[in-house]
């Protein structure tokens, strides 16, 4: 059908305004642009401020009986150049626990200008050879030698057993702990044999197995025979099947008995 010829046609919009509405997105998208420029440069001067934050204090916390401040202060100094944000705890924690005495250590950032240190010192319980230290779980410690650590049992055995030997030493400790007496040092040589020396003096040879059960074999000893002895026991060698050799020192009076009578355990006397 043919529109009438008086009907209107549609106008087409002005030039001015279609340049209009074509303009009014790309006016947008540059504002948007700038706007995200000048949040990039506001980023950037922050990172660039904080970066730039130095370390003006170091905190250390904890209780220091043997580590020295100066120590851990030298141990990260000229590692903090990064500033406070950009520290690598990791690697700076690293750097303490790696001092003597150090067990353990956290660190944690402070703002604005604070690193706190808190050090947890090791604690020996006994030496190891003559030149370190045995910490609780049973770790080496290479620090000098201290007088206040004098009173310590002593651990020997080949490099690698420190392990095994604290937790016979423990063991050994506890089971003697009854008839009051401690382990003074326990030695293990190349050869895997066991020796004990407690605090009264009496050496006890465990052998080198069966370690739990030749400990029972010399508290029966010890309470049925051995702690009123006449003459004073020097040592035990309890390296057999049954019973146990025992050493005795010089008589306690002239006419002290000398011979120890063989009991349930068939101990035997070595005079």
């Amino acid at each position: 059908m043919t529109p009438p010829r008086h009907a209107r046609r549609p106008r087409r919009p002005r030039l001015s305004t279609r340049r209009f509405a074509l303009a009014a997105p790309v006016a947008e998208r540059l504002v948007s642009l700038a706007g995200l420029l000048v949040l990039l440069a506001v980023v950037a001067g922050a990172i660039s401020a904080l970066r730039a934050m130095p370390v003006e204090h170091i905190v250390v916390r904890g209780k220091l009986e043997y580590l020295r401040e100066e120590t851990l202060r030298d141990a990260l100094a000229g590692k903090l150049s990064a500033g406070l944000l950009f520290l690598d705890l990791q690697a700076l924690r690293g750097r303490v626990e790696a001092l003597p005495w150090v067990y353990r250590a956290q660190l944690r950032r402070r703002f604005p200008d604070t690193l706190e240190v808190l050090v947890f010192e090791q604690l020996p319980i006994a030496r190891w050879g003559d030149a370190a230290f045995l910490n609780h779980e049973a770790i080496v410690i290479p620090v000098n030698e201290d007088p206040r650590w004098d009173d310590l049992p002593t651990i020997r055995g080949p490099e690698g057993s420190e392990g095994r030997l604290m937790k016979r030493y423990r063991r050994l400790r506890e089971a003697l702990a009854g008839v009051g007496l401690r382990p003074g040092a326990l030695t293990e040589d190349a050869f895997g044999q066991v020796r004990a020396r407690l605090d009264n003096g009496v050496a006890l040879h465990l052998g080198d197995r069966d370690f739990s059960h030749r400990v029972r074999r010399f508290l029966q000893l010890w309470h049925g025979q051995l702690r009123h002895a006449a003459r004073p026991v020097r040592r035990v060698d309890l390296r057999y099947e049954s019973g146990a050799a025992v050493a005795f020192g010089a008589p306690a009076a002239p006419g002290a008995d000398a011979e120890l009578q063989a009991g349930p355990m068939g101990a035997g006397v070595d005079g």
